[in-house]
């Protein structure tokens, strides 16, 4: 039976492991923390406030999630959004504005003025540079669809999506599927009159203007609960890896290569092993046919990888993660003025305000908050617009959001509740010049026959990205051992 090992229990690791057991694999999961999920993780306090600690929603973005889904038993448990939760909204001129939900809304909208709808009628006749260079998303939107396109929605959406910066994001890796649009039809606008993206016949990706989002019935944190319950004593807890040996009948590790006898457990037809070390002191050494990590990137440097390895890994631990802040308040309804008719609104940086958005979380979903006369709303800080706000106090973070929503929806009333998370290191920035990371992570795994690396560092950030990348990288691992 294949061994393989897993380093780190978030939804990537996890999900990889599940499919590779359905595969036949011995997995063994090794998870720092005390419990599954990484930034995926619930809050639900004995009076019924809701709270999460990362993201709120999964894109069904393919039938792999839908497959995932079933595979737990958990479709009576999904939770797709309230019908009144359909509008989004972006503040303008320090006021919400409804982001058009067609062709002929956005001639009327308030959002842009006369000459960004004239700029954006022109995007068709716009033609595509011949030079190849990695464009800033800002560039890219500035040549498309013009300056004030790109200060109020683009601003506004790249801070909900990333808490990045679209003149740093790189939009081949940060946004593919804009710059896929424009390879295939010359134009964003005529590419989804198209039908968008063209697609291989055999890929059952569902395109974003049809994917639903979902939640579960007791928050996000079901899934990884769920896929941990599966695995059973698969997944070792408190369990830190702090040491890999890579066993070819020269053991190197630790900086160092000293001679040493193959390993007598090895199969002939499997030369390259790999022994891991835990600081878990009830955890012995185990060898190993595949290694995969799937920590984050910021992770790498606190294992001891062998030192070919090492050298390789090192600079992708580098990649920028800005700070965020998540604070999830809960509040009396008759206290918001306004209706929350919506997903929630983002807020772009020319706006000034102290927050990047909120997300009207009870609007969502129900039993977001103890009942119909309670709303919950969850609003983030910091980022790569503001990074110097995460490091503030809790209480002052606190007044920073309270009077950001007295201006936007009418706050009168004092929070009820409260739940702040800090993520010091946030969310990977797809940032120009990326494709040296990720020729670095290839070469890692060329050179070293049964490495793999696996996370939202470099298949995309959501939490339907990484799970899809899971069952790609699964199907690779296993057509590796077939080869």
């Amino acid at each position: 039976m294949i061994r393989t090992a897993i380093i780190g229990g978030g939804i990537s690791g996890l999900t990889l492991a599940l499919l590779l057991q359905e595969k036949g694999h011995q997995v063994r999961v090794f998870e720092a923390s005390d419990q599954p999920g990484g930034a995926i993780r619930t809050t639900r306090s004995p009076d019924g406030w809701m709270a999460e600690w990362g993201p709120n929603t999964i894109i069904e973005s393919s039938g792999r999630i839908k497959r995932l889904v079933a595979m737990l038993d958990l479709e009576h448990r999904r939770q797709y959004p309230d019908p009144a939760a359909n509008k989004r909204y972006v503040v303008r001129d320090g006021r919400m504005v409804a982001v058009p939900g067609s062709p002929a809304a956005l001639l009327t909208t308030p959002l842009l003025s006369a000459s960004a709808k004239l700029s954006i009628l022109r995007e068709p006749f716009r033609r595509r540079p011949k030079n190849e260079h990695d464009e800033t998303l800002a560039d890219f939107v500035r040549r498309r669809l013009g300056e004030e396109f790109l200060k109020w929605p683009i601003d506004a959406l790249v801070g909900g999506i990333y808490a990045g910066d679209p003149e740093r994001l790189s939009v081949r890796h940060a946004f593919p599927r804009l710059a896929l649009l424009e390879e295939q039809h010359g134009s964003l606008i005529l590419g989804q009159l198209k039908g968008g993206i063209r697609r291989p016949p055999e890929s059952d990706e569902i395109p974003r203007n049809k994917a639903e989002i979902f939640s579960f019935d007791e928050g996000l944190q079901v899934l990884p609960d769920a896929i941990s319950r599966r695995l059973g004593d698969a997944v070792t807890f408190l369990s830190r890896v702090k040491e890999i040996t890579r066993i070819t009948g020269r053991r190197e590790g630790s900086g160092h290569i000293h001679p040493d006898a193959p390993d007598p457990a090895e199969a002939p037809d499997r030369p390259h092993r790999w022994r891991i070390h835990s600081t878990d002191p009830l955890e012995p050494d185990r060898d190993f046919d595949n290694l995969v990590y799937a920590g984050t990137s910021h992770g790498l440097p606190s294992v001891a990888f062998p030192e070919s390895l090492s050298r390789l890994l090192h600079p992708v631990s580098e990649i920028p993660h800005p700070p965020v802040v998540s604070l999830t308040l809960g509040f009396r309804r008759s206290d918001i003025a306004h209706p929350l008719d919506g997903f929630g609104m983002l807020i772009p940086g020319v706006e000034g305000f102290p927050i990047l958005g909120t997300l009207f979380t009870s609007t969502l979903f129900p039993n977001r908050a103890p009942d119909a006369g309670h709303v919950t709303l969850t609003t983030y800080m910091g980022g790569s617009r503001q990074p110097e706000i995460a490091s503030r106090e809790e209480d002052e973070q606190a007044k920073m959001v309270m009077s950001s929503l007295r201006k936007l929806i009418g706050l009168r009333g004092e929070p009820l509740f409260r739940h702040r998370i800090l993520w010091s290191r946030a969310i990977p920035q797809y940032e120009t010049g990326f494709a040296r990371f990720l020729e670095l992570m290839e070469r890692a795994e060329r050179e070293h026959p049964g490495f793999y690396l696996a996370g939202n560092y470099r298949t995309g950030i959501s939490v339907g990205d990484t799970i899809n990348a899971a069952f790609d990288l699964a199907g690779r691992i296993h057509r590796d051992l077939s080869s």
